[in-house]
């Protein structure tokens, strides 16, 4: 990239030059795995789908012998419109005890990587400096914003050949639904996904914030990388940099949780086909998620593994793909002989 005159110039010359898939290597794949699916009396085509989006983004025969999963912590000043009451805290945990939880090697995250040999980064993005209240003013400077971009496509470091990304904080989701609501339309409420647990208290106050936000950066909506600094916080910028350093370096992505989600959402606004190599786990339940990525040009991957806010849904959607992958790669049929 060139230096030029504005942060998120760079970045916006970058998403231009986004490097397309590998058709050819896709259509291998999925002949194989059609071919395999036939050998073995199988009519299901979702692992020719799996094979042929691995071979696509990644350029090369499907396999995964180097996944990561990278995850982001981050907090929001938007926190403060849930009152702090005596009797009611914030809703979700907070993002410094999962990442100590995470540290300790006692999340649900931990012990699907280590089973299923997947690599564990855990990004803890100044938590002692919320990003600013999204309400009142802009969460981050273009230059900071930007610098956060670059940060988080630190996460594809030390070779990776699929990449799982997930984040948390308290006070994404008010970020989240106020990003999805400019983008996609609607209301907050369509697009709010509190955490477990959540009080109706909680949930009003958190919609109440959401359409401030709204009403506050709603005119940035033709300008996605300008919404993502105002109204995201550290981890929505350094996921849009690990999904971007991804494509550019041809690694597939597996995403999971609201935030990611946005994240992609914005991506695909700023450049039409800028997520493609990015797939999102839907969870059957979850209706919002399925609104949101089918309105926002998003590929999705079904799983039934519990939702962990630590991403270990998406550890457990590699390890799917990864056997896949081996079932492609070291099968034998007749067409190898």
């Amino acid at each position: 990239m060139s230096v030029s005159g504005l942060p998120f110039d760079d970045i916006r010359e970058l998403m231009a030059q986004l490097p397309p898939p590998d058709e050819t290597a896709g259509r291998i794949a999925r002949e194989r795995a059609m071919a395999i699916s036939e050998a073995f009396s199988c009519v299901d085509e979702s692992d020719a789908g799996t094979s042929e989006w691995l071979a696509r983004w990644s350029g090369k025969s499907p396999k995964v012998s180097r996944p990561v999963l990278a995850l982001f912590a981050g907090t929001h000043k938007v926190c403060e419109h849930y009152g702090m009451d005596a009797d009611e805290a914030v809703p979700g945990e907070p993002a410094l005890s999962i990442v100590t939880r995470l540290a300790a090697g006692g999340s649900p995250a931990n012990q699907v990587c280590a089973s299923a040999d997947i690599g564990l980064k855990a990004f803890d993005l100044a938590l002692q400096y919320p990003v600013e209240d999204i309400t009142s003013a802009e969460a981050m400077d273009e230059k900071g914003s930007a610098a956060t971009v670059g940060f988080g496509m630190e996460a594809v470091a030390g070779g990776v050949d699929i990449l799982g990304l997930a984040a948390f904080g308290q006070g994404s989701e008010i970020a989240s639904a106020a990003i999805l609501t400019i983008l996609l339309g609607g209301e907050p409420g369509d697009w709010l996904v509190m955490p477990a647990g959540s009080s109706d208290r909680a949930r009003n106050a958190a919609l109440a914030a959401a359409s401030k936000a709204v009403s506050l950066h709603g005119a940035a909506r033709g300008n996605p990388l300008e919404l993502l600094r105002r109204v995201g916080g550290r981890e929505f910028s350094a996921m849009a940099g690990a999904m971007l350093s991804a494509r550019t370096q041809h690694v597939p992505v597996v995403t999971g949780g609201m935030t990611a989600l946005a994240v992609q959402c914005l991506l695909e606004a700023q450049q039409v086909g800028a997520g493609e190599h990015c797939r999102h786990v839907l969870h059957p339940s979850d209706r919002v998620s399925a609104t949101a990525a089918a309105a926002g040009g998003v590929d999705t991957i079904a799983s039934t593994f519990t939702d962990y806010v630590d991403g270990a849904d998406v550890a457990a959607a590699i390890a799917q793909i990864r056997l896949a992958s081996e079932v492609h790669s070291g099968t034998v049929i007749s067409h190898d002989s």
